[in-house]
């Protein structure tokens, strides 16, 4: 009786053990875009620029990351996910990209004070931010630059760009991505120049 006892909690326990093991998830892994830069350079006195946050398609719009599996299909990684959110982090690495590429420390993300004065501000209206692992990443969409005080459009541009995404992990999307914002951040720059040099 004894013996059969000990067989029979063994086996609860073998059970509970493989239900446990069963019921656990797999970790949620979170990642960013990002650029090292050192902006301690940054001139005190440089141009004031004022980015509003991007707008995206509903479809990218979504915590998870989404990779493209075929010409009409798409993948929502759920257990690889955007921290803080694509829009914001395509907002944040988009000023940060403008404040290196300008030499300047003034370059706020909406929303900001109404007394805040400009030189610029910057929207971005994004179409297509998706890639493929071990494929292409692409980005498209259109930049409007407007005045100081964001009541007159300067300028307006289409843009298209894409970059090899090295692997098939997530890490070199998100890599491949950072480079395309970075990219996209170098032709404002350039735009806000010639800008300066009409004013």
């Amino acid at each position: 009786m004894l013996m059969k006892n000990k067989i029979r909690n063994g086996l609860i326990i073998i059970v509970m053990s493989l239900l446990s093991a069963c019921g656990t998830s797999p970790k949620t892994n979170f990642y960013i875009l990002n650029i090292d830069r050192d902006l301690s350079q940054q001139k005190s006195e440089g141009v004031s620029i004022g980015v509003w946050k991007v707008t995206l398609p509903n479809l990218i719009d979504r915590p998870e990351i989404i990779t493209r599996t075929g010409s009409h299909t798409i993948n929502l990684a759920d257990f690889h996910r955007w921290a803080g959110g694509l829009k914001s982090n395509i907002s944040f690495l988009l000023a940060n990209e403008l404040s290196y590429h300008l030499k300047t420390g003034h370059v706020d993300i909406s929303p900001w004070s109404s007394y805040r004065n400009f030189d610029f501000q910057i929207k971005v209206h994004v179409r297509k931010f998706t890639g493929e692992l071990g494929g292409l990443s692409e980005f498209e969409g259109a930049y409007i630059i407007l005045n100081g005080k964001g009541d007159k459009k300067v300028l307006e541009k289409t843009f298209s760009f894409s970059e090899k995404v090295n692997s098939k992990k997530y890490t070199d999307i998100a890599l491949a991505m950072s480079k395309l914002v970075s990219s996209l951040s170098r032709e404002i720059s350039n735009s806000v120049q010639e800008q300066i040099k009409i004013k």
